[in-house]
């Protein structure tokens, strides 16, 4: 749930937060609610199996799936919100959204504490 340091560019990271994932404040120490970006989860196999068969094609070899029940213990200031986007890839994919102002710490925290939790699927391309 936290990508390794970039220091420039679109997918630039703080804390290993990527700016083009959350709304960060511009000296990058507090991330601001906003219900239409955060991280990305499929809601449905369909779209899960669409997404991973982009991303192992992109990626070039077998990619594993982490998952989280929607209704699991989400910790405060986070939820998972529907895409509203007008598209068909939207149908079925929900962001996980921070509903609150808050530290970028303190984000970290509660991503590394939902990622604990997280089951995974090895090599998902048999599973799916």
């Amino acid at each position: 749930m936290l990508y390794p340091e970039v220091s420039e560019g679109r997918y630039r990271t703080v804390c290993g937060i990527r700016v083009c994932d959350y709304t960060l404040s511009e000296d990058g120490q507090w991330v601001f609610p906003d219900d239409q970006m955060g991280l990305s989860f499929s809601s449905s196999w369909q779209h899960l199996k669409s997404a991973h068969k982009m991303v192992s094609r992109v990626a070039g070899k077998n990619v594993d799936v982490y998952w989280v029940l929607s209704r699991a213990d989400i910790p405060s200031g986070l939820s998972f919100q529907p895409d509203r986007r007008a598209s068909k890839s939207a149908k079925g994919h929900y962001l996980l959204t921070v509903n609150e102002r808050m530290k970028v710490s303190s984000l970290v925290e509660k991503l590394k504490w939902i990622a604990d939790r997280m089951s995974i699927i090895k090599d998902a391309g048999e599973a799916l």
